[in-house]
């Protein structure tokens, strides 16, 4: 799951995730620009953003690497979504 919310709304309980899906595991060709691929811990995943949910802090875990090196490929699956472009 990766945190796609500033911490600048840190009163907020609650954070906006994006859930990961294994690459390893896709039998079908995604869209591309709606499922951007990372790499955490030296495995592929696919940003599941059509999938995007809110989850409360408490259910979140430990942060395991920094994704701001994707951002312009996050924050492009989420024109996709939101704007169709």
């Amino acid at each position: 799951m990766l945190g796609g919310q500033s911490d600048i709304i840190d009163e907020l309980h609650t954070r906006v995730v994006i859930p990961l899906y294994p690459a390893s595991r896709l039998s079908t060709s995604p869209v591309k620009r709606l499922t951007p691929v990372i790499s955490v811990e030296g495995y592929d995943y696919l940003l599941m953003t059509h999938e995007m949910a809110s989850v409360r802090l408490s259910q979140m875990g430990d942060a395991v690497m920094d994704a701001r090196s994707s951002r312009q490929s996050i924050k492009s699956a989420l024109d996709f979504i939101f704007d169709g472009c």
